[in-house]
């Protein structure tokens, strides 16, 4: 089940890489896979609560407890990554609209449209699409580091016993 949940994450890990070399996936891919993130976070948090039911311990506090330096660090460094991500693409990549056979980006002060060229236009999407899968990916990850915590501690929990 998780290397199944492994697949949305990947492809949005797959889209974030291939966009800061200026490839634009097809938006069918990156809204699917936005989808299964969100369906992984919903896994992850059913399985949480499940953990909660069961032990009557809460499934933040026991990794809390466990979290060790390594995991620690690398959840760190994502959410460094993530910030830089969606501060730097948003700003970047902008609010941009086709309309008319023109290309428009929004002036952020006076929140009016711009007119840019369709250059400008494309080379502002694969910013844009970083900055909108972002939030997805997070949430992927969370449910699958929820999904592999509580059923790591289950399995725990239930080797305690019989032992």
């Amino acid at each position: 089940m998780k290397y199944l949940m492994m697949i949305p994450i990947l492809g949005l890990v797959s889209i974030q890489a291939v966009t800061w070399f200026g490839v634009l996936p097809p938006v069918y891919i990156s809204l699917c896979m936005s989808i299964g993130c969100v369906f992984v976070f919903l896994v992850g948090l059913f399985s949480a609560k499940s953990y909660e039911n069961r032990s009557g311990v809460s499934l933040g506090e026991k990794i809390l407890e466990n979290l060790s330096i390594k995991p620690f660090l690398a959840g760190f460094m994502l959410v460094v990554y993530f910030f830089f991500n969606f501060f730097y693409s948003s700003s970047v990549g902008g609010n941009t609209k086709f309309e008319g056979g023109k290309y428009f980006a929004l002036q952020e002060p006076s929140k009016e449209y711009y007119e840019i060229t369709e250059a400008e236009y494309i080379q502002r999407q694969p910013h844009r699409l970083r900055a909108m899968t972002g939030h997805p990916l997070i949430f992927g990850i969370a449910g699958f580091v929820m999904f592999c915590a509580s059923r790591s501690f289950m399995r725990n929990a239930k080797s305690d016993v019989s032992s």
